[in-house]
């Protein structure tokens, strides 16, 4: 998951990168502030995800415990 998030923040930080250089030019501030805020937004999705993924699984069946019958010659 570390792996997806990283790659998702990268991408997310590229892109508003790129619309920014369309408009205007960006100092180190700006770069630092837009992939500290990717790398944040990436957390939040991958852990959406996750939630997404645990709600999609079906849950296994428990099976009903069977209590065990003590034998005559146990018992004495």
């Amino acid at each position: 998951m570390k792996a997806k998030k990283k790659e998702l923040a990268e991408s997310i930080a590229t892109s508003i990168e790129a619309k920014l250089t369309e408009s205007a030019a960006s100092s180190k501030k700006f770069k630092k502030a837009i992939e500290k805020s990717a790398d944040k937004l990436a957390k939040k999705l991958v852990k959406l995800y996750k939630k997404a993924d645990k709600k999609s699984q079906p849950k296994a069946k428990t099976t009903s415990k069977v209590k065990k019958v003590k034998s005559a010659a146990a018992a004495a």
